[in-house]
Order: structure tokens, then sequence, then C-alpha cells
């Protein structure tokens, strides 16, 4: 949500990043539309590669929470991290059963257990292999940590804040469009429109910390720039990924199970 002192401050990098190609990719369009050869392969291959990311989300996390030098910054997200394993808030149960999201399929779940559900709901149930990740997401999970970890703490959180959780309710939409289309059961996609709900708190909390480093025109620029990072990288795997998605008939099989 956008008000007080974020519409003042920050308000022109958070519509710089829902404006981003990362946010409106053809990729995306195209999911949610359905204008691709095959929507069910693509979301079968979304689930092989995209675990490898969204595994790794509480390490990005504590990773920014680390450089935090300020407690009540740090208590911020470490209830981001409470969430992140499955804990929430009964007026966030409240907000998720409006949605048609039932408390007894996330509580207490982790959300990388979660998208595993879809994972091996959309029928990729081989065992996950790190050492057989595709390149592109190995490049894009160890330069997107590289920025966590060795950028500024302003950096990191333009990275993890305005550059991923800003915009992580707005590129899950086409999914749960997609999903719609296809018969798997809400409780195996709930990773999804979970994201597209709750993701408001933690973006919310990023922005708040964000205020205080956008105070100086040097923690601003840091901010912007982890931004431009995050979304460039998203940006560039989204490219693969809809490519991928185009010539579906020519790519490998997906691990499925035999």
């Amino acid at each position: 949500m956008i008000g007080g002192r974020v519409s003042v401050s920050i308000k022109d990098l958070i519509e710089e990043s829902l404006n981003h190609r990362a946010v409106n990719h053809p990729y995306l369009k195209a999911l949610g539309s359905g204008d691709l050869p095959d929507t069910d392969w693509a979301l079968r291959d979304f689930a092989q590669h995209y675990y490898g990311y969204s595994l790794h989300f509480p390490r990005y996390l504590t990773t920014v929470i680390s450089k935090l030098e300020v407690a009540a910054h740090r208590n911020s997200l470490l209830q981001n991290l409470t969430e992140e394993s499955g804990i929430y808030e009964d007026e966030e149960y409240a907000e998720l059963a409006a949605v048609g999201v039932e408390r007894e399929w996330i509580e207490g779940v982790p959300h990388p257990q979660l998208f595993r559900r879809f994972r091996e709901a959309a029928g990729i149930t081989a065992p996950y292999v790190p050492s057989d990740e595709a390149i592109e997401l190995v490049c894009w999970r160890e330069s997107f940590l590289a920025t966590l970890t060795y950028g500024s703490a302003a950096e990191a959180l333009g990275a993890l804040g305005l550059g991923t959780e800003n915009i992580v309710s707005t590129i899950y939409i086409p999914f749960v469009e997609a999903l719609k289309r296809t018969d798997l059961h809400p409780r195996d996609t709930v990773f999804f429109p979970l994201h597209t709900a709750v993701d408001d708190h933690h973006q919310e909390a990023l922005e708040q910390i964000s205020l205080d480093f956008a105070a100086t025109p040097s923690g601003k620029g840091d901010l912007r720039r982890g931004m431009i990072k995050a979304l460039s990288l998203r940006s560039s795997y989204w490219d693969w990924m809809y490519d991928r998605a185009l010539t579906c008939a020519d790519q490998p099989e997906l691990a499925m199970a035999s």
C-alpha cells in the first residue's frame, strides 16, 4: 500500500519497479491469457525450474536482516520470516479466507514446501537435485545473492524489497489465471494466491524500512541500484522461460514420474 511517507519518499521507485519489463514481461502476459503453444507444459516447466529460486527465499531474507543495524528494522523483517515458515496472524487468515485460501492448507507449512506441493501436483515428482539445475537458474540465484551479500544495506534492501517483494503480488496474478484453466486442486496451487494476498504485508514492511535509507541521495541511489539489479535478473530469467515455453516441442522432457 502506498501512503504517508511512502508516497513522498519512494513512490517514484515503487512505480518504476512496477513498470519494469520484469513485471510486464510477454511471458507473464502469455501465461495469463493462455497464448502459449502448451500452457500446461509451461506451468510444469516453471514448477521444475523456479523451485531452485523459491527454495532459497528464507536465505535471501536472513541475508538482508543480517545487514540491518537498526533493531526495529531487523524485528520487522523477522516477522516476514515467521510468515515464510507458515505462521500467520488471525487477521491474515481472515484475509486469505476471503480469497478462497483455507487455513488448513497453509498453517505451519513453510512457503518452499507450498511450492513443492505445487511442483509435485504439476507432475514434477522426480527428486530435486541441485546439481541438475539449469545454468540460467543458477546464474540468477547466485547473482541475486551476491547483490544481497556484497552490496550496501540499502542496495540489498532495494533488491529484496523494491525489486522483489514489491512486485510479487503483481507477477503471480498471471499464474493464478493460468492455473484456473487446469484441473489442479486449489490446495495444491495455494502458493500463488497466498502471495498475491499476504505479501502486501511483506511489501509494506520493506517499504517502511526503505524510507529511512531513502533519506539521503546516496541511500536512495543504492536502493534503486539494488532494485534495478533484481528486476533485470528476473527479466532475463523470464526471457529464458518464455523461449522455452514457445519452443516446448523442441525441449527435453521434464523430470516427471516414470
